[in-house]
């Protein structure tokens, strides 16, 4: 996959992650979830006032006037037409014009019908957005010198909707400021549903309020048409965009941020449009494959500006098979990682301690004492590029000796440690070595040998189940290198007694080592969750050639 090139660590980009939906798939997941729902209907009623202007009135208050007469349930009406007691109770009142509309899908439209909800604009980082509604009729009167002279009503057909299509600025959708502190609550949602196709819906609806929609799907100049453009995109658009709220009424679920599984916390985000550029003929020629991104910052992080990606992600040959990619930046990985790690590692820093000294009347008596004292901090690094992500290493030496310039004991003591995380393919491999290296000297007699010298490398190899959590198959292997116990000439023994003593160390530094120095624990790369998992399945898992963690992604079926 192209998202094999995904490189966020680059200075270039800098986001912690990256979610990336194809145009075709948003479009059909947003189509499928306005299909499968019902939404409430909006009806909006205005009357006359004695200059002739629209004043909105309550369906309450309308009521009264029109003695129990829905003008959105009267039939239409001119002059010469019979005046029923409908008609008669409208022309008695102060009614004007009304509309009643309800989002979604026309019950009859074939599928392969359905317009677009978007079409993702690259050149101006911007969102074509059609409003569709299941349901439309606006009813109005006319006036002549005499009074009522007609009573129009227009509803939308049923296989064929009328459209409200309005272009968003993608940077409009994150700025909203300026809209009342409830829509602003729903608008930054950084919690479960924050890339759902419901989600969408409601940032593209409250950010259409700031440009007036066009409508197509009714011819202009017809009647309805101008009853359309004055009753929905005049009195009642204004409306709307005076208190800033969603057109139509759509709302989403509350966001509720205990839901989120995943283990990074979502605190910033901004939008922009990829395209989709063809590698063969270099041409954007595939607009379905253009994807939507939403460039994410975690833990309070500050958010890199916008800039185009130097890749797709995702191809022609994934089309049918994935609706987008999301891409974790190897370093936010890499501190995950860091996080579990560092604890485990220090338990295997020992700094080192010794003490040689004589006692007896002739100072001929030669004593050692050794310790090693855990949980010492190490040094951690993490290389900018390359397999290796994360690198921990830890070394202490201490000697000492006695007798006349120092001629009748000595001893070293060098522990070391060293940890490395490297992501390969679809693996996390982490090798860790632990060194201890003796020197003992008897007067004139010493050894020096690597008592312990292991390694143990754990290759975790990673795949992703479907609500975005890493699953892990394990594989350790250990490699003892560790000298073998070094043992004096009998000559050099029967004055030194060095024989003793090695053994003596040898065996406490091994004992200690076994005990302490392990294969990593397997949940070290289990406990990992996507972002996401509310709203996507995930397919397969791979680390991408600069090491980013990328994973397929599908939407669930929006509920």
């Amino acid at each position: 996959m192209s998202a094999n090139q995904s490189n966020l660590s680059d200075a270039h980009y800098g986001y912690d992650f990256v979610v990336a939906t194809t145009q075709e798939s948003i479009n059909a997941t947003m189509k499928e979830y306005l299909y499968n729902s019902v939404f409430p209907t909006v009806k909006m009623y205005w009357n006359q006032d004695a200059n002739g202007n629209p004043i909105a009135v309550s369906y309450e208050d309308l009521m009264v006037q029109t003695k129990g007469t829905d003008p959105l349930k009267v039939a239409n009406w001119k002059t010469g037409d019979p005046m029923n007691q409908d008609i008669t109770n409208i022309n008695q009142s102060q009614f004007y014009f009304a509309f009643e509309a309800a989002i979604g899908i026309p019950a009859n439209i074939l599928p392969q019908n359905i317009p677009d909800i978007i079409t993702l604009q690259n050149a101006s980082q911007s969102v074509i957005f059609n409003l569709i509604c299941a349901q439309f009729t606006v009813v109005t009167c006319n006036f002549g010198r005499q009074g009522l002279t007609s009573f129009q009503s227009f509803t939308q057909p049923t296989d064929s909707p009328w459209l409200f299509t309005s272009i968003v600025a993608l940077k409009n959708i994150i700025n909203n400021s300026n809209l009342p502190a409830n829509v602003q609550a729903q608008l930054n949602n950084f919690g479960p549903d924050a890339f759902s196709v419901q989600q969408l819906i409601f940032d593209l609806d409250n950010a259409a309020l700031e440009s007036t929609p066009t409508i197509s799907g009714v011819e202009p100049g017809t009647p309805a048409y101008t009853l359309l453009s004055q009753v929905f995109l005049g009195a009642y658009f204004t409306a709307m965009k005076a208190n800033a709220q969603p057109v139509l009424n759509y709302s989403i679920i509350e966001n509720v941020p205990e839901q989120n599984n995943s283990t990074l916390t979502l605190t910033n985000m901004e939008l922009e449009v990829s395209p989709y550029v063809d590698p063969t003929t270099n041409t954007q020629n595939n607009p379905n494959l253009n994807t939507l991104n939403y460039l994410c910052e975690t833990n309070g992080n500050s958010l890199p500006p916008a800039v185009p990606f130097a890749w797709n992600w995702v191809e022609s040959s994934e089309e049918s098979s994935f609706n987008g990619v999301i891409s974790i930046n190897r370093n936010i990985f890499a501190n995950y990682l860091k996080n579990l790690l560092t604890d485990y590692v220090s338990q295997n820093c020992f700094k080192s301690f010794v003490r040689t000294w004589l006692s007896g009347i002739f100072d001929q008596n030669i004593h050692y004492s050794w310790s090693l004292t855990p949980n010492q901090t190490p040094t951690i690094t993490t290389p900018l590029t390359g397999t290796e992500v994360l690198n921990y290493a830890y070394s202490s030496t201490y000697t000492d000796a006695s007798g006349l310039d120092d001629d009748m004991a000595k001893m070293t003591l060098t522990p070391s440690m060293n940890v490395s995380v490297q992501f390969i393919g679809n693996t996390i491999v982490i090798t860790q070595t632990l060194l201890i290296y003796i020197y003992i000297r008897v007067m004139q007699s010493s050894e020096s040998w690597n008592a312990t010298n292991i390694t143990i490398t754990d290759t975790y190899t990673l795949a992703v189940d479907q609500n975005g959590q890493l699953t892990a198959s394990l594989n350790s292997v250990k490699q003892d290198n560790s000298d073998p116990t070094p043992s004096a000439n009998w000559f050099i023994e029967l004055f030194t007694g060095l024989d003793e003593l090695v053994k003596d160390v040898d065996d406490w530094t091994k004992g200690f080592a076994q005990t302490r120095f392990t294969s990593l624990p397997l949940n070290i790369a289990q406990q990992f969750v996507f972002p996401g998992g509310k709203t996507f399945t995930f397919k397969d898992v791979v680390f991408s050639d600069n090491q980013d963690l990328v994973s397929h992604i599908s939407y669930v079926q929006p509920s």
